[in-house]
């Protein structure tokens, strides 16, 4: 499948498992992965940091605590340290499943049709992890899925690395209110700004998507992803808005209301 094909949609909204289905599994887990794929997700949404010994790790937190059973930031520790901790449930108990590494999940979706949003995270300081652009983009050649990958990003200077790095390679850039608010700019503004840095992509937080924001989205050639859409009704309305990428920790709603 050629990057080309990240954007393809001739099937309509495309569903993408939010941290791989975030209200049904542990987040970020290779369980809830698999079964993401299972249930014939078109994407897996995930994140990345560092470890303290420089291995790419998909857990969303800069810190383990609100998803282990451990503590601290995850670039303080080995990649052998962080594999002693137990990803929590739904209920908040520790289960039998480790941290992945981006090889893991990169390894498992390759044999399948699925496509990746890879998010690249800052660590917790808000700095950026050295050369973490070059690891996945190795860890992602590896396994043939540079072109089935989007990789996306808060921060512009992740994006534009990106863009260096791999032109060939689908990138986008993340937006919400808060973003805005800090920038004082407009949706309107970063979706052409993002057009000119060369993303092809936008992720916007459910509350900034309008039939406008679509169109202009459109219009500049850029992909739309909304995120984190869990209520069925926001869903199906977003469907019929026409987005490219809904985003969800429920995609076994979403599967239903797209017709699967």
């Amino acid at each position: 499948m050629s990057a080309g094909a990240i954007g393809a949609r001739a099937v309509g909204t495309l569903l993408a498992a939010h941290r791989g289905g975030a209200q049904i599994w542990p987040e970020n887990s290779l369980l809830a992965f698999r079964n993401a794929i299972a249930l014939g997700a078109d994407f897996l949404e995930f994140d990345v940091h560092l470890s303290k010994d420089g291995e790419v790790v998909v857990i969303h937190d800069p810190t383990v605590e609100r998803t282990t059973t451990g503590a601290g930031a995850v670039s303080d520790r080995t990649l052998a340290e962080l594999r002693t901790l137990r990803l929590k449930g739904r209920d908040g108990k520790g289960t039998e499943e480790a941290i992945p590494t981006l090889d893991e999940v990169v390894g498992l979706a390759a044999p399948t049709p699925v496509r990746l949003l890879l998010e690249i995270k800052v660590d917790a300081r808000g700095g950026r992890y050295p050369g973490i652009e070059e690891k996945a983009l190795v860890i992602l050649d590896r396994h043939g899925m540079a072109g089935r990958t989007l990789v996306m990003a808060f921060q512009e200077e992740t994006v534009r690395r990106i863009r260096t790095l791999r032109p060939e390679v689908w990138v986008g850039g993340l937006c919400e209110k808060r973003d805005l608010a800090e920038m004082r700019s407009t949706v309107e503004r970063e979706i052409e700004r993002l057009r000119d840095a060369g993303a092809r992509f936008i992720g916007l937080h459910q509350g900034l998507v309008t039939p406008d924001v679509v169109e202009q989205a459109e219009q500049a050639g850029l992909l739309l992803g909304v995120w984190t859409v869990n209520d069925a009704g926001a869903m199906k309305r977003f469907i019929e808005l026409g987005v490219g990428i809904l985003i969800t920790d429920r995609p076994d709603v979403a599967r239903e209301l797209l017709g699967r």
